[in-house]
């Protein structure tokens, strides 16, 4: 049997400290850090099927002029076996009709 972990988050790559705090305080369980020594700092906020601040993340996007080289979802994906197939979860689309970024994709067999 497979054992796979998928986890899904929306990420703003180059926020500044204010953008950072302004993301947290705007969207519930939306996450922040700083990005080494350039300054910015990297916002995530996890996705679930059962999310509902799609449109929270759409504005604060809009209101803070994110440019979409500076935004992605990045999908991890872990499992202890080797892994021949992996479905994305359906959030992952319903996000990019709003903001059409880039993926990330991380794989890691433990």
């Amino acid at each position: 049997m497979l054992n796979i972990k998928i986890q899904v988050s929306f990420r703003f790559l180059n926020l500044d400290k204010l953008q950072a705090i302004t993301l947290t305080r705007e969207i519930a369980g939306a996450t922040y850090e700083s990005h080494g020594d350039s300054g910015c700092f990297i916002g995530s906020v996890a996705l679930t099927e059962t999310l509902d601040n799609i449109n929270d993340l759409n504005i604060f996007y809009v209101r803070q002029q994110i440019l979409l080289d500076d935004c992605d979802i990045l999908i991890s994906v872990s499992s202890h076996n080797q892994v021949h197939k992996v479905e994305i979860p359906r959030i992952v689309n319903k996000l990019l009709k709003h903001i059409d970024c880039k993926l990330t994709i991380v794989f890691t067999i433990d």
